[in-house]
């Protein structure tokens, strides 16, 4: 029986050793874990930091005085009917009105809506004419004349008349409706007697 053949262990063979590799930290993939007490913790002191002091409170908004709550207050609806009367009637309408008249009348509309330093004058005295107009109806009438011969105001001066009053409550912010032009119930009676015989 023959032996099979053994390398001699006196020759070496010439194989490249692996390099040497160094030891290395291993990487720990798993996210790390938080304690709960870490997190109260750290809310606890992050609200600290946020909230502030009472002082800071205190003189960040002073309390108001008492003129300026008064200021604060809303206006009564005793001011509210004032200022914004029932039957008011916007500029724009009034004026369109006027040129109405002035055609139904045969007038210059361009001319009756026009207001002249007359008209400015007038109307510091007119409402004691336009008082006496109202009441002088009824006793014309009966005997048996005409009530307009005998007014002191034409039908556009009494028109015109209460056109700059109210024009001269809206530039205050006040707007108000003919019969409100005066408060008192003299005025509003007066007017409505002109307004129901035509001459308004």
């Amino acid at each position: 029986q023959s032996e099979s053949p053994v390398a001699s262990s006196s020759k070496s063979t010439d194989i490249s050793m692996a390099p040497e590799i160094e030891h290395v930290e291993p990487i720990d993939d798993k996210p790390e874990i938080i304690e709960e007490s870490e997190i109260r913790d750290y809310t606890s002191s992050s609200n600290d930091e946020v909230k502030p002091s009472p002082d800071l409170l205190t003189n960040d908004k002073s309390e108001p005085s008492n003129e300026e709550v008064k200021h604060e207050v809303p206006c009564s609806a005793d001011t509210q009917s004032e200022t914004y009367s029932p039957g008011y009637i916007p500029r724009e309408e009034r004026e369109a009105h006027l040129r109405e008249t002035a055609v139904k009348y045969g007038e210059d509309p361009d001319k009756f809506v026009t207001i002249t330093e007359k008209d400015r004058d007038l109307v510091r005295i007119f409402r004691d004419k336009m008082m006496a107009d109202a009441e002088i109806i009824d006793f014309a009438r009966k005997d048996g004349d005409d009530p307009e011969e005998y007014m002191e105001l034409t039908r556009r001066e009494k028109l015109i008349c209460m056109e700059i009053k109210l024009r001269m409550y809206e530039d205050d912010g006040k707007p108000r409706s003919y019969t409100c032009i005066y408060d008192d119930e003299e005025w509003k009676k007066n007017i409505a007697i002109l307004q129901e015989n035509g001459y308004l």
